[in-house]
């Protein structure tokens, strides 16, 4: 019988497949890490931890989008009545918001956020009021304050104005400065400052920046349970609100007069208004107004903020 041959058979060769390394480990996914920039990387024990040790992310300013509004609530009947105007009397041009005043009645023009004071750490923009288009009485601001849209200003005070709660980054001729002045106001609370070597009717183009000092340097209580409306003796709110403590300065105009810490060592100095300002149950309500002198503008006087940032927690 003959011998057949069988036929050899390869058999294949199975590569094993290589160790996988493990992926680095995001710091914010381990509950120690929290907080901490950058990816962990393996430590000699095994753990993912090696890198976690990297300082704290710091958010950057942010630019808020500054849509106007008309709020006559708030803003316009309590200052000036029913001839405040508002739909007509502002312009939008990129980050710059201007008003304008149209005639002889009382301007203003707001802008909604969705930020609580107790969150903003830094705020910064460019101010102006035109060379030569204002008069020397007249009363502009750029300031802010914290309410809701709705509901009684007048008897939910938690979450509507009063005057420790107001921060005016810029007022005209209302303040120290008096007559054709440019100040740092506060409605009822704080250092008032006088811009020196500027003036209403000169124009005015400088940067505001506002911060919060989160260690109190200023001493400022830890709460309030009330606050007065205008021309009122304090109206309790029925709870304790927070208390921030805040400060304002003014520079030239392009950049933040100080940022972090630097801004420390601004907080003593003359020309830098401060103040313990009531946190809000309600949002940052921003306002550009022209109340003028007796509530008569001068028409086509010009007041405006550019490139508005804040820097939160």
């Amino acid at each position: 019988t003959p011998l057949v041959a069988t036929p050899l058979v390869a058999t294949p060769l199975v590569a094993t497949p290589p160790v996988a390394t493990p992926p680095p480990q995001a710091c914010e996914s381990n509950s120690g890490c929290r907080g901490l920039g950058g990816d962990c990387c393996p430590a000699p024990t095994g753990e993912y931890l090696a890198c976690c040790a990297a300082p704290p992310l710091v958010p950057g300013p942010q630019a808020l989008p500054m849509t106007p509004s008309c709020d006559y609530v708030n803003v316009g009947h309590p200052n000036c009545g029913d001839a405040a105007k508002c739909e007509s009397e502002y312009t939008v041009s990129g980050g710059t918001r201007m008003l304008k005043a149209t005639s002889e009645s009382c301007a203003f023009v707001t802008f909604r956020t969705e930020l609580s004071l107790s969150d903003v750490l830094q705020l910064d923009a460019d101010v102006f009021i035109t060379d030569g288009t204002c008069g020397q009485l007249d009363n502009l601001a750029f300031w802010f304050f914290q309410t809701v849209e709705g509901g009684n200003p007048e008897e939910e005070l938690t979450s509507h104005w009063d005057a420790y709660s107001e921060v005016d980054l810029m007022e005209t001729y209302i303040g120290v400065g008096g007559i054709n002045s440019i100040n740092t106001n506060f409605a009822a609370v704080g250092l008032h400052t006088n811009w020196q070597d500027v003036t209403i009717t000169g124009g005015v183009y400088q940067h505001v920046t506002m911060w919060q000092d989160v260690d109190n340097a200023f001493g400022c209580p830890a709460t309030r349970s009330s606050g007065p409306l205008e021309g009122s003796e304090p109206h309790d709110f029925g709870k304790d609100l927070p208390v921030v403590s805040l400060y304002v300065a003014h520079c030239v105009a392009g950049g933040p007069c100080c940022e972090g810490d630097a801004c420390k060592e601004l907080q003593s100095h003359p020309d830098t208004a401060r103040a313990c300002i009531t946190v809000k149950e309600a949002p940052i309500l921003f306002a550009l107004s022209n109340w003028g002198a007796g509530h008569r503008v001068t028409a086509g006087c010009e007041v405006g903020f550019s490139d508005l940032t804040v820097r939160t927690k």
